[in-house]
């Protein structure tokens, strides 16, 4: 069978972090169907296959636009796929043939971010409608809907009224490799000077609600790092003197933020997943988080947490839980315990298996 992969989010962060945990975990599982894997020009000047049954297609199509809809449904007509998957909710409506599609989350469906696009924004509301139109078409003609929570799954089915029959959930990991032998000295000496903080890592976009942990930091009197960078949201939160502002930090680099943190917090207000916290717990660090249905599916017992409305209440949660020694200990041991429910290679097995239920 020739199954289809639109990769062209390769180099995105939380998507494109999905899309390369199938394309390297996938030929440990799969040496029998054939694979065609769609990229832009740069990744697949850049990229090999692993198997001589995978081959590449370059396709300098970008996702939300014109040219996705009326000209990408005859780049993979061309190569007569058995079955196609959009590893986002992106996809050309006039494809006729058999897909899936994996829906990460609804957040665009709940906060406005238009005030950070540069479209102007009668193309902004242009634009968010043909995303509505493109969620709903693909729930009805998808043969299956991938989704990395039970809680993202509820949303499909409410907003789109999705059979809950064709949702299969295919949990995400966030297990970091320690490299904390790899730095010493002065490499590690600034970071140590920023102690004691609490860290958030990750965006700012409006549902990440960062706003709120900025004003916790204040109440508390608590340095607040933050990991992380887009080029609208983060230079419009509010200046404070309890705030560094790190800016992004390579993956082989975040675990030493994660180890010399009192803990990882989240206000988020909504989530798919959620991959840091899981991130923070691979390596020691506690974790207090905001008080949503997704973070207790996911961390459970493992975290500790708060309003996230209530500035007060962050505040006052997370002092109480950091004055709390072994309230820590234990937190850092069901963290090491709930992480280990959770593996890359366990989702792409649940991927895998759902292509060979298709075909």
């Amino acid at each position: 069978m020739t199954i289809g992969i639109d990769a062209r989010l390769w180099n995105e962060t939380g998507v494109g972090r999905y899309i390369r945990q199938i394309f390297y975990l996938l030929p440990k599982i799969d040496k029998k169907n054939t694979y065609v894997w769609f990229f832009s020009s740069k990744d697949y000047d850049t990229l090999e296959m692993p198997l001589p049954t995978w081959r590449k297609v370059r396709c300098d199509i970008h996702w939300h636009t014109l040219a996705e809809q009326l000209v990408l449904p005859f780049v993979f007509l061309r190569e007569n796929l058995d079955l196609l998957h959009f590893p986002y909710f992106t996809f050309p409506i006039l494809y006729p043939k058999k897909f899936i599609v994996t829906i990460h989350d609804l957040i665009y469906d709940h906060y406005k971010t238009g005030k950070g696009s540069t479209l102007p924004m009668p193309l902004f509301w242009l634009k968010k409608i043909g995303y509505v139109l493109v969620n709903f078409v693909s729930v009805r003609r998808a043969t299956k809907i991938l989704t990395i929570s039970n809680d993202a799954k509820n949303e499909i089915v409410a907003h789109y009224g999705a059979d809950p029959k064709k949702i299969t959930v295919t949990y995400e990991s966030g297990v970091l490799e320690d490299t904390r032998k790899n730095f010493i000295g002065n490499e590690t000496d600034w970071i140590k000077k920023l102690q004691p903080y609490i860290l958030y890592v990750g965006n700012a976009h409006p549902h990440k609600n960062v706003e709120n942990l900025i004003k916790a930091a204040e109440i508390a009197k608590m340095k607040l790092v933050l990991v992380g960078n887009d080029p609208y949201f983060y230079p419009r939160l509010p200046k404070s003197k309890y705030v560094k502002l790190i800016g992004s930090v390579p993956n082989s680099e975040i675990a030493i933020w994660y180890h010399f943190a009192m803990a990882f917090v989240s206000a988020s207000r909504m989530e798919g997943f959620g991959i840091p916290p899981l991130e923070a717990m691979s390596v020691g660090c506690p974790v207090i988080l905001s008080d949503i249905p997704v973070f207790h599916e996911i961390n459970g017992e493992a975290a500790i947490y708060f309003n996230e409305e209530d500035p007060k209440n962050i505040a006052e949660v997370i002092s109480k839980t950091l004055k709390n020694k072994k309230l820590l200990e234990n937190l850092v041991k069901k963290g090491y315990k709930q992480v280990q429910n959770y593996s890359w290679e366990k989702m792409v097995s649940e991927i895998h298996r759902t292509y060979e239920e298709v075909i």
